[in-house]
């Protein structure tokens, strides 16, 4: 289970998959918070089971026969082992809900002021740590000078704060590992000639406190264009058509989520089918809805959460065929 929204998460884990929920490490917490509740709640012992502990877990739980479903949310790593494992153990079903390298792009008819703003939501919520977040922001380069400037001077206004302080602008990564990651990849991004607009360092504090970046890559393919950081680290590029736009929101393996912003509903008709992600939002990003179906397409995952998709996925269809 994901640490990063397991409220969100808690809905379908008690419906459909009620017999085991395995949380990541570092949301071990708030999980055993929901064992307790369902207890209050009257659920007999062993409908609902937390299994705490580190990711050997599953080398156990995906043999096991009386399993008949894996669902991960994690890396693109680790999706690959569970699915090959899972394979294995009798064409065991999965839904895998991985990383990504998400886009968005800006269309020329939004101001500098709603392209910031826009870059924030989409790339900075919950410091740029949700699969969904964007790490790739297009904009047109008529106006890439202005909202350069507008952008260095949104994220340098952020200060950071204890994540349980409801008055904090801007928390921690997680662990000390993806804070490792996000510094080798500030420093990857120096080696290969990579321009930071903002950001590329840390916070003067104790924790795994890293400032909001953006990053002009020296080319498209760059390390910071291609690969996931997952932190509060996003890359900025140009181009000059839609159909050049279109391109480089395309041009990655992965397809999780993307979003286009213009004030034109015909424009955006006309860009969201081209896209090749499994979500794609207009005027928003990463919000999503319990109602609407949520996963990856190419590299990006197997399967679908919510909406009625979801629930097909956690359910055998059956034929029958009688006759009387």
């Amino acid at each position: 289970m994901r640490w990063n929204s397991p409220r969100q998460t808690l809905p379908m884990s008690q419906t459909h998959k009620p017999s085991g929920n395995t949380p990541a490490q570092q949301q071990n917490i708030g999980l055993l918070r929901v064992a307790e509740l369902g207890k209050e709640a009257g659920l007999p012992d062993g409908v609902l089971n937390v299994i705490n502990g580190p990711g050997k877990l599953g080398d156990h739980i995906i043999p096991d026969k009386r399993i008949a479903k894996v669902s991960l949310t994690g890396s693109v790593r680790t999706g690959h082992i569970i699915a090959d494992e899972a394979m294995k153990a009798n064409l065991k079903h999965v839904t895998l809900e991985l990383g990504g390298k998400n886009a968005a792009g800006f269309l020329p008819d939004m101001s500098v002021e709603e392209i910031v703003d826009g870059m924030f939501e989409a790339g900075f919520m919950h410091t740029g740590q949700i699969c969904a977040s964007a790490e790739r922001f297009l904009v047109h380069s008529s106006q890439i000078d202005e909202v350069e400037a507008a952008i260095k001077a949104r994220l340098e206004g952020i200060e950071a704060g204890d994540p349980m302080d409801e008055n904090a602008q801007f928390g921690p990564v997680a662990t000390e590992d993806q804070y490792k990651k996000v510094i080798e990849a500030f420093e990857t991004a120096v080696k290969e000639g990579d321009r930071f607009v903002v950001g590329g360092e840390t916070y003067d504090r104790a924790g795994f406190f890293v400032k909001p970046t953006v990053i002009r890559p020296k080319s498209l393919q760059s390390t910071s264009w291609r690969e996931e950081v997952f932190g509060p680290v996003a890359t900025l590029a140009t181009y000059e058509t839609e159909e050049e736009l279109v391109r480089e929101m395309n041009d990655t393996p992965y397809g999780l989520t993307a979003s286009v912003w213009t004030h034109e509903l015909s424009k955006a008709l006309r860009l969201v089918p081209q896209v090749e992600a499994a979500t794609v939002w207009v005027n928003m990003h990463t919000i999503v809805d319990p109602g609407v179906p949520f996963g990856g397409a190419k590299g990006s995952g197997i399967g679908r959460e919510y909406g009625a998709a979801f629930i097909e996925d956690y359910t055998e269809l059956k034929s029958v065929t009688i006759r009387y």
